[in-house]
């Protein structure tokens, strides 16, 4: 299953949102255990727990929270994405485009049929 990692971030971009995310994946937990060793109240910690719910990153199994690892895999390749393309380059990426469109336009070529290749 596909994912996408615009949510997972948004929704970790938030401190409160992350520490609650790294709590949740050390331990599960329900909101008023959460709500005692977060430094923000019950009701924002039920906020902020529903923004994770809908980020895919938390889900709800008879009132125990537990960390949802199924948009981690979607956040991994983005972020080794991301950093294969800052690690080459962007003369890298452009000269290797380049070059895929040759072999492209070369296999056309090759493959034409003999009356198409005399026109």
């Amino acid at each position: 299953m596909s994912m996408d990692p615009a949510a997972a971030l948004d929704a970790l971009g938030d401190p409160t949102r992350r520490e609650i995310f790294e709590r949740l994946v050390a331990r599960p937990s329900r909101i008023g255990f959460l709500a005692d060793h977060v430094a923000v109240s019950r009701p924002a910690v039920a906020h902020h727990v529903k923004v994770l719910k809908a980020a895919g990153l938390v889900r709800d199994d008879r009132g125990l929270l537990l960390a949802s690892p199924d948009v981690l895999p979607a956040l991994r390749t983005y972020f080794d994405r991301l950093w294969f393309e800052a690690s080459v380059g962007e003369t890298w990426l452009r000269d290797r485009f380049a070059v895929s469109r040759r072999v492209q336009w070369m296999g056309a070529e090759i493959g034409a049929p003999a009356e198409d290749a005399a026109t």
